[in-house]
């Protein structure tokens, strides 16, 4: 029967991919770019997104007519939605790819995060959808109504659309951030840990906690769009992502 030696036991072995082979070690920055890119495309997207929030109008017809509005005069809506929609998409394709090199035995784990996150990206592109490119064919069916009442008649229809866009949206941003803990915590293992690596671990458990526990607080309970919370939340989560990327570039101890 083959002795362990003790001392291979007081050393956790190193799985950054500047150890691997050059297989895995394209693999992980392959999947860390698109994790960067990503992200900053949402993240830009975001910026030119105006602020929706409940002073659009003080009751629901006034807010919906005012989005419409808005919604006609912003200039790029159909392509910052577009940037917008494709961030999740990459961070589903590519982060628990990225952890599956970084550490291997918890590939099991990782792949309750990967479900999460396809799941939540698929939600996330037709609810992006319907807000960036349906969306403006109600706005603009409103505004150029014959009469109040066929416009009253699409209002309803286009706030209906907005709820359906803001309730996907509310499921795919809780289970984003339910995936957000699950590869936080992957990163605190002794086998891949650095500074770096536990920083980013415990942020993620914190930032992906809040979108669950901001629903059941009531602070989403219109949706995350119209939160106070919203922007930080997003840059947040942006920010996030590239600092998880960035894993990929850092030797493990």
């Amino acid at each position: 029967m083959p002795r362990t030696n003790p001392l291979d036991a007081q050393h956790a072995p190193d799985f950054s991919p500047s150890t691997q082979g050059a297989a895995p070690r394209a693999r992980a920055f392959g999947a860390a770019l698109v994790v960067i890119v990503g992200s900053v495309l949402f993240l830009a997207g975001g910026r030119q997104h105006p602020s929706i929030n409940a002073g659009l109008g003080a009751t629901a017809d006034e807010f919906f007519r005012a989005f419409a509005d808005k919604i006609q005069h912003t200039h790029g809506w159909h392509e910052m939605h577009l940037m917008i929609l494709v961030g999740p998409l990459c961070w589903a394709v590519a982060a628990p790819a990225l952890l599956d090199v970084l550490r291997p035995a918890a590939r099991p784990v990782t792949s309750i995060a990967r479900s999460l996150l396809l799941l939540a990206g698929a939600l996330w592109a037709v609810a992006f959808v319907l807000d960036g490119f349906a969306a403006p064919i109600f706005a603009e069916a409103i505004a150029n109504a014959a009469t109040p009442e066929i416009a009253s008649s699409v209002l309803v229809s286009f706030r209906a659309e907005a709820v359906t866009m803001s309730r996907l949206g509310l499921l795919s941003w809780i289970m984003s951030g339910l995936a957000i803990v699950i590869l936080g915590g992957s990163l605190l293992a002794r086998d891949v840990r650095t500074p770096w690596r536990a920083v980013v671990g415990l942020s993620g458990i914190v930032l992906g906690a809040w979108p669950l526990l901001a629903t059941m607080q009531g602070e989403y309970a219109a949706g995350p769009f119209t939160s106070r919370f919203w922007m930080i939340n997003a840059l947040s989560a942006g920010l996030w992502f590239i600092s998880l990327g960035s894993c990929a570039f850092r030797r493990a101890r």
